[in-house]
Formats: structure tokens, sequence, C-alpha cells
């Protein structure tokens, strides 16, 4: 992100000792190197939440359009209504199917 070299950090180490003296440098570099890690952690919190809404969105759009290709409405989901299925699907569900043990036992 930034391009600095081990000389630029050594001569910002210099002038923040030649400013600040030896007494205090070592508590504003801790000071600063506390606000650096929390600014990290926010940073990473907020990248972590930012992920996670486009996730969620695109299991929204996911949803919905499984709902649009099995021709259910939100409306209809929202009220806990049956929706309307085609007649083959209603026909083959009232259509009895034998158990596959009763299949078996017919054989002699």
């Amino acid at each position: 992100m930034f391009d600095i070299g081990f000389f630029e950090l050594v001569v910002v180490f210099v002038i923040g000792l030649l400013v600040l003296g030896p007494e205090r440098l070592p508590k504003v570099m801790r000071a600063i190197g506390h606000w650096t890690g929390r600014a990290k952690t926010t940073l990473n919190n907020l990248k972590y939440e930012m992920e996670r809404e486009a996730y969620n969105e695109e299991m929204k759009e996911r949803f919905k359009k499984q709902l649009q290709e099995l021709g259910i409405d939100e409306q209809t989901l929202a009220t806990g209504q049956k929706p309307e299925t085609p007649s083959s699907i209603e026909q083959s569900a009232q259509s009895p199917v034998a158990p596959p043990a009763e299949q078996q036992n017919d054989k002699p």
C-alpha cells in the first residue's frame, strides 16, 4: 500500500527522536502502534461485514430465481398458502407408488 522502505523508516525515527526526545518517543510509538492495530482491526471487521452482506444478497437472488422457476411468488410464500402446482405434478403426487419391500415379497 505505502512504498516505505527501511531507509525512510530510519529517517522518520531519527526525526521523531530529535523532535520528541528519548523520554517521550517510546510512549508515542506505543500509542501509534496501538491506534494502528485498532484501525487494522476495524478495517478487517468492515471487510468481513461487507463480504457477508454481499453473500447474503447473492443468496437472496438465488432464492428468488428458484422461486420463479418453481412458479411460486413471494406473496404466496409470505401468507403460507399452498402454491398452485402444475397438473402433472399433482397427478404424480396422487398416484401411489408401492414401496420396494412390497415389490420384493411378490416374487416366489
